[in-house]
């Protein structure tokens, strides 16, 4: 194969084309954020770019995920400033969470754990992707699946 006369390379095209696509993509990202910025919402934008809302909504985010990993003092006093107002939240509802009013408790104790499930998030303690991929087995023992069993003893554990 040649281009312009030239010939390419083995594997040459298929790295032209990578590079293409890499352009296109920094292209449309660029577009993106342009939009975003004039204050066109995700819908506007994927339908003017012909690509699904979840794609811009990618780029939105791949944009933001950039320009936080430039300016590291940015990305430390936002995380500083998320921390405390989590902090404070938390002191608010744990003594509520851990007090003798049950009906209170349960409340205040499913708001705890969010507020430390966002404090573990922002700091990096919980992955965008799980670690590790669990599938479902169907163990089969005489017959029955695995778990077949676990409803049989969960209902036989109700009467």
């Amino acid at each position: 194969m040649t281009i312009g006369g030239k010939p390419i390379p083995e594997g040459g095209y298929i790295v032209a084309l990578q590079n293409g696509k890499k352009i296109a993509l920094a292209q449309r990202r660029h577009r993106v954020i342009q939009a975003k910025i004039a204050g066109r919402s995700e819908a506007e934008i994927a339908e003017q770019e012909g690509v699904a809302q979840y794609t811009i909504w990618k780029d939105i985010r791949a944009y933001l995920a950039e320009v936080r990993r430039d300016d590291k003092e940015a990305v430390q006093q936002e995380y500083n400033l998320q921390r405390s107002r989590y902090e404070r939240l938390l002191l608010r509802w744990w003594s509520q969470a851990t007090g003798p009013d049950d009906t209170q408790a349960a409340r205040a104790t499913g708001i705890v754990l969010d507020i430390l499930r966002r404090l573990d998030t922002i700091g990096g303690l919980i992955p965008e992707k799980p670690l590790i991929q669990l599938q479902q087995q169907n163990v089969m023992v005489g017959g029955v699946t695995f778990a077949d069993l676990l409803r049989e003893a969960m209902d036989g554990a109700g009467e």
